[in-house]
């Protein structure tokens, strides 16, 4: 987040230029369906840099009926801490049509009041159910889901506690034992007592950039089972170079079986923590060309996806960056060497004026291609919301971006594009089971903002993967086609948020049944079908 002021005339001019094509692909629901959340930063007027960083979301099926529920993290006051305080809120979805939820925290056994950031999801016990980790500033949280839609806080007697300002996580078996691990992004050694007041080339007072504090290393805990895990952190590599972490994805981009982790860091190189085996991790970011931008600079990268975008067998990445710094598109060769394409794909200019949070690869109008999506806020006191008495004085549209053959147009999403707010965490996922990716979006300090996806009448295929033996986290599932999509089960990536754990293709006008391949963690593969479309299939390892 660096420190230098916008420049207004070039803002307006990049906001004529960019957007194109209006198309209404979102309605948003947020009242009607009853998601009733707003965030509470603690903010008291001292612009501490911790107020603008959360929150983040997740969509889980949390009592496996079927429905994708809402968890949304919270914050709360930043100075004293005690008495009765605000906390996450976990919403089922008790109907598709219409689409509805009701707030279940109290009964669901969740109490999670520490100042939150981030949420991660996976099965830890391999029971068959998503377990929950929460990234917070000081304590973090494990959360074990014991059934019957209750959950059960085992922070105490998991080992993974921390104490530092954790963002976000990603649950990945680095090993190959059948276990999810746990990769922690931490962002700033910070406390109230060492905040410094800072300024803008105006002499006003603004919030600081992250290079007025000292970074951190982030973590990693190895799964042991019976939901123990160790700290492995100084062994695995990971903790040798301290930085600003902010987000994660993992996936096995050099296509040697197995999972490496990327992650985006503020203001500094990135990382790409490849896999060495036996638990150990090597940063090859820099010599992979995944490190900094075309023109050999580190910016301030926030959210962060991967994904098979052009087709091709391999994981791309896409990162989102700040203000007067272009998103980042890293095209993978096959091998985990990459390049970047930013501007080749016409993603790099639309993107300047703003500064995006949470970020997804969807196929937005599913004729199979993906298309993306910016959640923005600033980070940076704008004056003339300021002046106006706007809190927080941060506000920024979203974008979205539909792929057009090998580019991007920047589209008019209605809603979803409309709302100026402070947007951070975004969750993706299917919430009505339509076959559409509908996603949440939680902004900073207001609320929480449920868009449903209305775009098309496109054919699409749904595959939900189950296994006995273990967690389905980094099958790969493709379909049977000339050019096929390899896409990888997995909850992480974005900001700070957990998304839908079941696999959607868009077929366009394909109406035929499909066969596809799957590829399960430990290199097995199996073929299914014929498979009807239009509808979602649970497909047993056997």
């Amino acid at each position: 987040m660096p420190s230098f002021p916008r420049t207004p005339d070039l803002t307006a001019l990049l906001l004529i230029l960019c957007i194109t094509s209006p198309a209404h692909a979102f309605d948003e629901i947020t009242q009607s369906a009853g998601l009733d959340f707003v965030h509470d930063n603690g903010n008291e007027g001292e612009l501490w840099t911790l107020e603008i960083v959360g929150a983040g979301a997740a969509l889980l099926d949390f009592d496996n009926d079927g429905r994708l529920d809402i968890w949304l993290v919270q914050g709360g006051p930043l100075g004293k801490r005690s008495g009765k305080l605000p906390g996450d809120q976990l919403f089922r979805n008790i109907g598709t049509d219409p689409l509805t939820f009701e707030n279940v925290t109290d009964a669901s056994g969740v109490v999670a009041t520490e100042y939150g950031m981030g949420i991660a999801t996976g099965d830890i016990d391999n029971d068959g159910d998503l377990d929950v980790f929460l990234a917070n500033f000081g304590r973090n949280q494990l959360f074990q889901n014991v059934g019957g839609g209750r959950f059960k806080d085992i922070t105490a007697t998991s080992g993974i506690e921390g104490e530092r300002w954790s963002v976000a996580a990603s649950f990945v078996d680095i090993d190959g034992d059948g276990l999810l691990d746990l990769y922690v992004v931490n962002y700033l050694d910070f406390s109230g007592q060492d905040h410094k007041p800072c300024r803008q080339f105006s002499s006003r007072l603004t919030y600081c950039a992250p290079r007025n504090y000292a970074p951190v290393s982030d973590r990693l805990y190895q799964n042991l089972g019976r939901t123990r895990f160790k700290d492995i952190s100084e062994r695995s590599g990971i903790d040798t170079v301290p930085s600003r972490g902010m987000g994660v994805v993992a996936q096995d981009f050099n296509a040697d079986g197995k999972q490496d982790i990327y992650v985006t860091n503020d203001a500094e190189e990135n990382f790409l923590w490849i896999n060495q085996g036996i638990g150990r991790f090597k940063d090859d970011a820099l010599m992979a060309g995944a490190a900094v931008n075309v023109y050999g600079i580190a910016e301030a990268s926030m959210g962060v996806v991967a994904a098979d975008y052009d087709q091709d067998g391999d994981a791309d990445i896409f990162i989102t960056h700040d203000t007067k710094e272009s998103n980042t598109l890293y095209v993978n060769d096959g091998q985990g060497w990459f390049a970047d394409h930013s501007s080749l794909a016409g993603l790099a200019t639309s993107s300047l004026p703003f500064t995006g949070f949470g970020t997804g690869w969807i196929d937005v109008d599913n004729d199979g291609d993906l298309d993306l999506f910016s959640a923005n806020g600033a980070v940076r006191v704008v004056e003339a919301q300021r002046a106006a008495g706007i809190e927080p004085p941060l506000r920024q549209r979203n974008q979205l971006w539909l792929k057009d053959g090998s580019r991007y147009r920047n589209i008019d999403a209605g809603p979803a594009s409309v709302h100026e707010d402070v947007s951070r965490g975004t969750a993706f996922g299917d919430l009505d089971n339509d076959g559409h990716i509908d996603f949440v979006v939680t902004n900073n300090n207001g609320p929480a903002r449920l868009y449903r996806n209305e775009s098309s009448a496109f054919h699409w295929l749904g595959i939900e993967l189950t296994d006995s033996r273990g967690p389905t986290n980094h099958a790969l599932v493709w379909r049977e086609t000339s050019r096929p999509e390899i896409k990888q089960v997995g909850t992480d990536g974005g900001y700070a948020s957990a998304h839908d754990h079941r696999i959607l293709f868009g077929l366009g006008n394909e109406g035929s049944q499909q066969f596809v391949r799957v590829r399960w963690p430990d290199g097995s593969e199996q073929r299914f079908g014929p498979l009807s479309v239009d509808r979602y299939h649970r497909l047993p390892r056997r």
